[in-house]
Parts: structure tokens; C-alpha cells; sequence
């Protein structure tokens, strides 16, 4: 029989299994259906052998909507700062800062409307 690929961790073979989503599906519903799904798979197996998750894509999308957060917050503190530098009116550098929360707030809007998934390549976009 032809072997077409193996897994192996620590030196020792073991089976892989990957769970796929559908398109527009929703990350964190489809790793906590399978996290639920491996823990009763693990609870069937024989001595010996356990059940574990390699990768988590919810700790990588929670990490890149934090880093737009942390990049949006950074930003507008530093558009207010060289805004009221350069003009030397507080007001004016605070009216223009607001813009780019607006412009965050039109850009999720439309792309609710357009029909737009918020998946890592749209969220590192922004």
C-alpha cells in the first residue's frame, strides 16, 4: 500500500485530523463546535491515546482585531499630536482625529452592507 504523508510530533507518528470551514462561516462558532467535538472523541479513545487542538485560529483572529484596536488608538493620538503641533489649535486636531473613528465606522458599514467577511486579510487591511 502507498503511504501518501505522516504526521509526526516528538519523534512519534500520530494521526492529524483537520476541521474546515465553510466560506462566511464564523471562526469562533466553528473552533468551539470542535473543541466540544474533540472532547468527545477524546472521552472514546483508548488508554494511552489522547485528543488535542495544534491550531486555534480564534487566538489569531482575537489577536489581529486587537492590533487594529492598538493601531487605530495609537493613530489617532498621534494625528491629535502632530495636528494641534502644526496648527496650534486643539480644536481643529481634535475634529480631525475624529475622522478616522468615522472612517473605521463607514468601513465596517459597508462592508456589512457589500457583504464583506471581517476575515484576517480585511481586518490587517484596515
Amino acid at each position: 500500500e502507498l503511504r501518501t504523508g505522516s504526521a509526526s510530533e516528538n519523534g512519534q507518528e500520530v494521526v492529524v485530523g483537520t476541521a474546515l470551514m465553510l466560506i462566511g462561516a464564523n471562526t469562533r462558532t466553528v473552533s468551539d463546535a470542535v473543541d466540544k467535538k474533540l472532547t468527545d472523541i477524546a472521552k472514546s479513545l483508548p488508554p494511552g491515546m489522547h485528543a488535542k487542538t495544534v491550531l486555534n485560529r480564534t487566538k489569531l483572529v482575537d489577536a489581529t482585531i486587537a492590533t487594529v484596536q492598538k493601531n487605530l488608538i495609537e493613530g489617532a493620538l498621534l494625528v491629535t499630536v502632530v495636528l494641534f503641533s502644526m496648527l496650534g489649535n486643539i480644536r481643529a486636531a481634535l475634529i480631525t482625529a475624529l475622522v478616522i473613528p468615522m472612517s473605521m465606522l463607514m468601513t465596517a458599514i459597508g462592508m456589512v452592507k457589500g457583504n464583506i467577511s471581517g476575515n484576517l486579510m480585511s481586518l490587517g487591511a484596515l
